[in-house]
């Protein structure tokens, strides 16, 4: 009889496998994994990125040739999660739950092992809270107490935009972050193709990056009157053509340059209208903050309407804070965990072309007791 094991092991391991294998008298072949043999993935990340790996384990994990998006989920769903919060006192109150779950203080099974990324959570819901302006439902910005200084750092009111009107420059703010995320992405996916594909097989996504980053590169260098009108007309008519040639005649070489157009037609139609849905679904971090916002600041009133001058009216008015404030971060904290998941999931997974369908590392292991 023979027994035939085959099996994955991280590279660093390679020293101690051999070893192991030459004491234990067997005859075994090794080799270095390939794209082909479909190896199981083991991430590598610093401690901050490696707490939102679980993020990336829900999608699915990578493929062995393509990139692992922790490194860039991590930061954006911070930022996203803090902006639909909104709130920086609800960003101490995470906080502060954080550090009871690692301490063993609070124990919660559904939390068990997230109380480091909860309370990462809550630092970056303080200080973008502190940066929209509000803390339990109270406006910093028209507060007398708040420092000037710090008042000049938040983002708040409304900017006059010619042609448009008057918008929420919250709201701007978070189209503004959509815009880069999608490029970013875009930017992700043409590296990722071209180091998995080779270039031959990624020119489209070429032409579609260089049209909507270069477009938006030569409008706010064109908005901002750091380049010339002259030079705005070459950029535009550089970036039209070289993006027209590899979207419409390049796309896929040696086919038929009128089946390349054909496609090239109905990638743009896909484009066109998924590209604007896409930028439009990060409006709900300015919809989701603002909500939340306001429902404090509702509780706020709602208690100061029942306070009056007598010691027995502070038992309301306390309870009312107590009860409405707690919903309020139950709810917020609610959407601030699903809404930037799935904008991870939808609008930046789609757009850097991540499959996911990857397998996790998952060795032997030995219990002893």
């Amino acid at each position: 009889h023979i027994t035939v094991f085959t099996g994955f092991a991280p590279a660093e391991n390679d020293g101690q496998l051999v070893e192991a294998f030459d004491r234990m008298g067997v005859l075994y072949i090794r080799e270095d994994a390939s794209v082909e043999d479909n190896p199981p993935i083991k991430l590598k990340n610093n401690w901050f990125t490696r707490q939102f790996e679980v993020f990336t384990e829900m999608y699915g994990m990578p493929v062995y040739s393509e990139f692992d998006p922790t490194p860039i989920v991590a930061p954006f769903y911070l930022l996203f999660f803090a902006m639909c919060m909104g709130d920086a006192g609800y960003g101490l109150i995470l906080l502060l739950t954080g550090i009871m779950l690692n301490k063993g203080w609070l124990k919660i099974d559904m939390f068990k092992g997230l109380g480091s990324i909860i309370s990462l959570l809550g630092v970056g819901t303080f200080f973008v809270g502190t940066v929209l302006g509000t803390f339990f439902g109270i406006s910093l910005y028209d507060a007398a107490w708040v420092p000037q200084w710090l008042k000049n750092c938040m983002i708040v009111g409304d900017i006059d935009i010619p042609g448009i009107g008057t918008l929420n420059i919250q709201m701007i703010l978070a189209m503004g972050i959509g815009i880069f995320h999608i490029c970013l992405a875009m930017t992700v996916k043409a590296i990722g193709y071209t180091k998995r594909f080779g270039f031959k097989e990624t020119i489209s996504t070429w032409g579609w990056l260089l049209l909507i980053v270069g477009g938006i590169i030569t409008a706010i260098l064109g908005v901002g009157k750091l380049i010339s009108p002259a030079a705005i007309k070459w950029a535009v008519i550089v970036i039209g053509t070289v993006s027209a040639l590899a979207i419409y005649i390049f796309n896929t070489p040696g086919r038929n340059p009128l089946i390349n157009i054909g496609a090239g037609l109905w990638d743009t139609y896909n484009m066109a209208t998924g590209i604007l849905g896409d930028v439009l679904s990060y409006l709900r971090l300015f919809a989701l903050g603002l909500a939340g916002g306001m429902l404090g600041q509702a509780f706020n009133n709602l208690a100061l309407s029942v306070k009056g001058d007598s010691i027995v009216s502070w038992v309301p008015f306390i309870l009312i804070l107590l009860i409405g404030h707690v919903m309020n971060i139950l709810l917020s904290g609610l959407g601030a965990f699903v809404h930037p998941m799935r904008l991870t999931f939808m609008e930046y997974f789609k757009n850097a072309g991540y499959e996911g369908k990857g397998a996790a590392y998952n060795p032997l292991t030995t219990n002893k007791k």
